[in-house]
């Protein structure tokens, strides 16, 4: 995944968003897998939303809450170079994230062992299933006891070694 100065933490909607937070800031992008020339810069990224909740709160208005607004071209462009920024290391986030194509191949390789905390702390070895969608499910092999149904995005991190199953 793409590293950057802002704290991005996101997880994909089963209808395909991708919500999150930026530094603070709420977001929902629309990714697909091939490039567009509606995307961003001709990019993956169709449709961008970055908001702050507490503005539209303070001024009583949802489009005052908007610090982007992307869909298929420029509605609010980010006005500060603070914004730019954060809007770029955003869509440089969404534009790493794995294709179709990527899962398909990963769901290959089928299961994955892997190491489950739960909530009682107990740590055990565990099996994760992924589909060529990216979602996985965890269990626990010897029971068949389902454990978590992870989003695509969860399932990137834990792959590429930023996350573990809770």
């Amino acid at each position: 995944m793409t590293k950057t100065n802002f704290e991005i933490k996101a997880r994909q909607e089963k209808d395909g968003a991708i919500t999150g937070k930026i530094n603070g800031f709420n977001f929902s992008a629309i990714v697909f897998d091939e490039a567009s020339s509606y995307g961003i810069d001709e990019g993956r990224v169709s449709k961008l939303w970055i908001w702050d909740e507490t503005q539209g709160t303070v001024k009583h208005n949802k489009w005052s809450t908007y610090t982007v607004l992307y869909e298929r071209g420029w509605d609010v462009k980010p006005k500060s170079a603070a914004d730019r920024h954060m809007t770029d290391a955003l869509v440089d986030y969404l534009e790493s994230l794995p294709t179709t194509y990527v899962w398909e191949e990963i769901a290959e390789g089928q299961p994955t062992p892997i190491k489950v905390s739960l909530p009682s702390g107990r740590i055990i070895d565990a099996v994760m299933k992924i589909d060529a969608s990216g979602w996985a499910r965890i269990y626990d092999p010897q029971t068949g006891s389902q454990y978590k149904r992870l989003d695509p995005i969860a399932v990137w991190e834990m792959l590429e070694g930023e996350a573990v199953a809770q």
